[in-house]
């Protein structure tokens, strides 16, 4: 893998150059400028009634109740919406906890799962990066946000799960050799409805890179997706009532400050003040835009989409989603510097070209 071709673009001229540059920085300014003005707050409404409520659900299960009966009855005793069918989570991450004789073994579970992704990505990168450098800060970026793994409830977030095998799965991913990133990013998906947008970033890339073989391959994973939803949301519409309440809509538009509450589950930023992440944040996204490679244009579009599809859906308690991408974003802070230096050197409209993008060799 190539690193030192970041700093690439040889594109539609010196002007254009410098217009992307100055609009690259202003969009930086702005985000850092509105993110402390308005810096991300804890709900006060954390999620410890739910956690307990799957706790529940996974226990009955395991005694060999039905998943969909369960859940919806649990749901109906507290007073909660049962629709539409998405309020009721997949039912993969309770029967696969169920099949675990302890919370234990539980918990053991995802920190294994967080540790396997950690040493993914290092074989990943081993002897790839052009400079030892790079190695030793991405994987310290990536284990800011593994370490939400290590909590307790963890086991029960099915976010959680979904972030850790969507990581995983783009660790995976080489050239000639995707199958195993498509088997983990449908788990991923069949744990939680919210990780189907990455099987779809995983399709457009493959087609936009004539990777028809492997396009397909990712279409495949979302058809079984697509099949696992609709047997799903038939469960769960077979036991409605008429008289179920409904969930408020997600379509809230909650904008940025709702895209850096999102981003907040970080094992550094729970050490800093709101504000560092208002900083920090937009800087990642720069870095993550000027990564040029197979496994940094991934990477990006898939921190980066759903970074925007944060900005217009979720309610506010709904941040805890932001654990999706939570192993993923802070790698682009890493590569904030060389994005930095790209921006300036469009401002600048330097005469002198800029080397070429070297293509990813993908060499393990």
């Amino acid at each position: 893998m190539s690193l030192d071709g970041i700093l690439t673009s040889r594109g539609a001229g010196d002007g254009l150059r410098r217009l992307c540059g100055l609009v690259a920085l202003a969009l930086v300014v702005a985000l850092v400028g509105f993110g402390l003005s308005a810096p991300p707050r804890s709900d006060p409404r954390a999620e410890v009634s739910d956690l307990q409520l799957y706790a529940r659900i996974i226990d009955r299960v395991r005694d060999g109740q039905p998943y969909d009966a369960v859940v919806v009855k649990d749901l109906r005793a507290v007073g909660g919406a049962v629709r539409p069918f998405v309020t009721v989570r997949p039912p993969l991450l309770a029967m696969a906890m169920a099949a675990l004789p302890d919370v234990s073994t539980r918990v053991l579970s995802v920190r294994l799962l967080a540790v396997i992704v950690l040493a993914a990505w290092a074989l990943r990168w081993r002897g790839a990066a052009p400079a030892a450098w790079y190695r030793w800060p991405l994987l310290a970026a990536l284990s800011s946000g593994l370490a939400m793994a290590l909590a307790p409830q963890a086991y029960l977030m099915h976010e959680v799960w979904a972030g850790l095998l969507i990581a995983l799965s783009l660790a995976l991913r080489r050239r000639e050799q995707w199958l195993a990133a498509v088997a983990v990013g449908t788990a991923a998906a069949l744990i939680r409805e919210l990780a189907a947008p990455f099987l779809l970033v995983m399709t457009l890339t493959a087609l936009l890179e004539r990777r028809t073989t492997e396009a397909l391959g990712w279409l495949a994973g979302l058809a079984v997706f697509a099949l696992a939803l609709a047997r799903h949301a038939a469960a769960v519409h077979a036991l409605l009532l008429p008289t179920d309440p409904a969930s408020p809509g997600w379509l809230v538009a909650g904008g940025w400050p709702f895209v850096l509450h999102a981003a907040s589950w970080n094992l550094f930023v729970l050490f800093l003040a709101p504000q560092a992440l208002a900083l920090a944040l937009p800087l990642a996204m720069l870095g993550l835009a000027s990564w040029r490679d197979e496994l940094g244009r991934r990477v990006a579009l898939t921190v980066l989409g759903y970074l925007a599809g944060f900005a217009v859906v979720g309610r506010a308690e709904n941040f805890y989603w932001g654990l999706i991408i939570a192993p993923l974003w802070p790698m682009g802070l890493v590569m904030a510097p060389a994005g930095l230096a790209l921006m300036m050197r469009w401002i600048r409209n330097a005469d002198a070209p800029t080397p070429p993008a070297r293509a990813d060799p993908d060499p393990i």
